[in-house]
């Protein structure tokens, strides 16, 4: 029998291991995007329901801020999850397997999905 087997960790040991890194930090994320898309996805269609009986109906529905801010949500997490599911594509693919390039890639791609996820909010909410 192997001596070396992997340990469990304690969440506290895996959570400061994982911090240090932006290649975990990007994974974990795209997860809780990819979570965040599935919980909201009935409600954007509820309010895509809603908001297409009439003109009237649609500013109703838009004009509220909470909405607005959901709907931002939405955007933001779609745009992040796209950024980092483009970046595990690469990744799987072969290239930025390396440490140095790996982080390289996860910090990118953490500048473009800020881009992303600043033009949405300035395109949902005002």
């Amino acid at each position: 029998m192997k001596t070396d087997r992997p340990i469990n960790l304690p969440l506290s040991q895996v959570i400061s291991v994982n911090a240090k890194s932006p290649i975990a930090i990007a994974s974990i994320l795209h997860r809780i995007s990819g979570i965040v898309l599935f919980l909201l996805i009935p409600v954007m269609l509820w309010l895509l329901q809603n908001s297409l009986y009439s003109p009237e109906h649609f500013v109703r529905v838009f004009d509220n801020i909470l909405v607005r801010f959901v709907a931002w949500i939405f955007v933001a997490a779609t745009a992040y999850h796209f950024v980092m599911g483009i970046k595990h594509l690469f990744a799987d693919m072969g290239m930025n397997e390396e440490l140095k390039s790996g982080k390289t890639a996860s910090v990118a791609s953490f500048v473009i999905a800020a881009i992303l996820i600043v033009a949405s909010f300035i395109w949902v909410m005002f």
